[in-house]
């Protein structure tokens, strides 16, 4: 049976698109997925479509970077898939409160600072998610998309 998730815990609360040097992939605890969500921030440029004012992205400050490398993100992916699977998230101070859960990837999201669909290639973005979750044995692991809707008419998403 799976651990209940409190919505108190730390790590169910920061839902932070940064983690420890990498430019693209997170980690999140989410009541949504029930349990680890690896997140892929392919707007590092925080470009949107939309000017939502629940939005929780802070468009005042610089990006940390305006290029989306594909090699990067399957880099990064890849590292933070077998650092959850090691067990290493779960020894990582903000996931203390969450036992095994961040031992078992539910999902790999794609949301982050912008909306996802706006990007150039996003379907490339789509198939290196899917070729690490392949390499990586996560077959049963969903691809998440989270999305405003506006690119959903777009021939390549």
């Amino acid at each position: 049976m799976d651990e209940p998730i409190s919505r108190d815990w730390h790590a169910v609360k920061d839902h932070s698109r940064s983690w420890q040097d990498l430019l693209y992939v997170y980690p999140v605890v989410s009541r949504r997925s029930g349990g680890l969500s690896i997140g892929v921030n392919l707007n590092p440029d925080k470009r949107c479509n939309f000017d939502c004012v629940y939005c929780e992205v802070d468009r005042r400050t610089p990006p940390r970077t305006t290029l989306l490398d594909l090699e990067v993100i399957r880099a990064e992916l890849t590292v933070l898939v077998r650092a959850a699977r090691l067990g290493e998230l779960a020894r990582h101070p903000k996931f203390a409160e969450t036992g095994e859960l961040t031992r078992r990837i539910r999902d790999i999201a794609f949301s982050g600072d912008g909306e996802p669909t706006m990007v150039p290639n996003f379907a490339d973005c789509i198939q290196v998610a899917a070729d690490v979750r392949r390499a990586e044995g996560l077959d049963e692991t969903k691809l998440v998309l989270i999305t405003d809707a506006a690119g959903l008419d777009k021939a390549d998403v």
